[in-house]
């Protein structure tokens, strides 16, 4: 069985520590109140970004292709495999 312990400090410095048993009606509803603190984006605002980051991993794709492209062809220049 889990033990929480939490630390407290007297009045002559010293930290005590305190422990008691692992509580899971407690624990979930610590779980389940920060839950619903959680801001969700909007379908919309969802939708939005998807599509950013799509367009975004494309042309990032386009440009690692064309790099590979033109150093295969440097290569193959120095290489005397171009003709």
């Amino acid at each position: 069985m889990a033990i929480a312990m939490s630390e407290k400090e007297t009045d002559n410095g010293k930290v005590e520590i305190e422990t008691k048993p692992f509580n899971l009606k407690q624990f979930l509803s610590e779980v389940k109140s920060e839950f619903l603190k959680i801001t969700w984006p909007s379908r919309e605002q969802t939708t939005t970004e998807f599509f950013s980051v799509m367009l975004l991993v494309a042309i990032i794709t386009g440009i690692i292709f064309a790099m590979d492209k033109v150093f295969k062809l440097v290569a193959d220049f120095f290489t005397g495999r171009l003709f």
